[in-house]
């Protein structure tokens, strides 16, 4: 029960009456609302459910955003990919189409819906984007592509395959949004990989096709500002990192004072999971281009970027695990020991190589007989014929004395030819 100490009548009160909730006691801290003005506290509005993408009971939009461009922000459980798989399943409640890259797999259970399905590329497999496309056409239906199992630089190539397809093609008057988790790796801020041109090309051309773009990320500042800057809406959920900060400055000053701003990114840092500050100059005019509030449409799949469940050992319902019990070997864990001397090493019978020998495990074979320059043919590579052979191809190898000698003697014929030039050069001056 929480208490407060009343200075006016000393004696406790009990926060949890009336009187404790006009000091503004509440649980747990303010909402983002609380914190920002009132010019962007927006009263709950009836809408037509059948023609609005609702998120929240306070943030909607009209159908049209199926082929804008938006940006969807937040550091780690702060709720952006809940954000985005409320946005696919309200996309397959109202009959839209859309194509997700997930390449974190946090989308795994949304193909449970009726109008949605779901790939999942391997290593060493490709996707035919031409028979994608015509699928897409044909069907009606939307597609999650599983990026988990494939490296980094293949995903880049499919995205870009993609992108060309689609804007090769059109769907025939129907809209199409195509949303890419952790895009900071597609279209970063540093570098240039082979996705970058594509994704950027489909973010400015798509839209007089009816194709629309949403840009996921937790690092603003890791995008690359050409693709951030063909945004038209943004969603941002509670970010820390300065840089990020001063990304989203930099994108949301259109059409607001400064003053605004500096509150707006103020709320932002202290948002609690869910809540977001939805920024939008071309459908919310009449709110000052902003809208606050909880992302809070009920979900109709299990969420599948939730993180794991800890449990301590001691936990009643934690699982039995008994340690393993067998004698440490440190090659168990990827250690390995160089060999230096191989003879030494092949003495000791290890396993390694091959493994030791023994006298008796040796066959007989019999000796191979080289010709070598110098000798007769019938001589046997190990006579004294054969050294005297090779030593005219095989220069000797000098000793370490014998070679400092000659260096030393090499450095005082260089000093020596140096005074003899300087003191010559003095004798014709004078």
């Amino acid at each position: 029960m929480s208490r407060r100490f009343n200075i006016q009548k000393p004696h406790l009160i009990n926060m949890e009456s009336p009187e404790g909730e006009d000091w503004g006691v509440q649980i747990g801290g303010p909402d983002l609302e609380d914190i920002l003005d009132s010019n962007h506290i927006h009263e709950k509005k009836e809408v037509d459910t059948n023609e609005t993408i609702s998120l929240g009971s306070k943030i909607h939009f009209p159908l049209k955003l199926i082929y804008q461009v938006m940006f969807i922000s937040g550091k780690r459980g702060s709720g952006k990919s809940y954000t985005a798989a409320v946005l696919m399943e309200e996309y397959e409640r109202l009959g839209l189409q859309f194509v997700c890259f997930d390449a974190l797999d946090a989308h795994g259970h949304i193909n449970q819906l009726q109008g949605v399905e779901r790939i999942s590329p391997n290593i060493g497999e490709s996707v035919n984007m031409g028979k994608l496309v015509q699928k897409l056409q044909s069907s009606g239906k939307s597609l999650i592509i599983n990026l988990r199992n494939l490296p980094l630089s293949d995903q880049q190539r499919m995205i870009t395959d993609y992108c060309e397809a689609v804007l090769e093609n059109d769907m025939g008057g129907r809209g199409l949004m195509t949303i890419f988790e952790e895009v900071q790796d597609f279209v970063p801020q540093v570098g240039r990989p082979e996705s970058f041109a594509s994704i950027v090309r489909l973010c400015k051309l798509g839209r007089a096709s009816g194709y629309g773009v949403a840009l996921v990320s937790q690092r603003p500042a890791a995008v690359n500002k050409e693709a951030l800057s063909q945004a038209s809406i943004y969603i941002v959920h509670n970010i820390i990192n300065t840089k990020d900060l001063d990304a989203l400055k930099e994108q949301l000053s259109f059409g607001t004072d400064k003053d605004n701003i500096k509150r707006i990114l103020s709320g932002i840092t202290y948002s609690s999971p869910g809540e977001a500050v939805v920024y939008s100059p071309e459908f919310f005019k009449e709110d000052g281009y902003i809208v606050v509030g909880k992302i809070d449409t009920p979900r109709r799949t299990e969420h599948k970027g939730s993180n794991i469940e800890v449990k301590s050992k001691f936990a009643l319902d934690a699982p039995v695990r008994l340690h393993d019990t067998t004698p440490f070997n440190s090659s168990e864990y990827g250690v390995m020991r160089e060999i230096d001397d191989y003879e030494s090493w092949s003495d000791r019978g290890h396993g390694t190589m091959g493994g030791g020998y023994r006298g008796d495990d040796l066959s007989d074979f019999e000796p191979v007989r080289y010709e070598v320059l110098g000798m007769d043919s019938g001589s046997s590579f190990g006579s004294a014929s054969a050294e005297t052979g090779f030593a005219s191809f095989v220069p000797e190898r000098k000793s370490r004395r014998e070679s400092s000698q000659i260096r030393m003697l090499a450095a005082v014929g260089l000093i020596s030819s140096g005074l003899y030039t300087v003191l010559r050069s003095l004798g014709k001056r004078r």
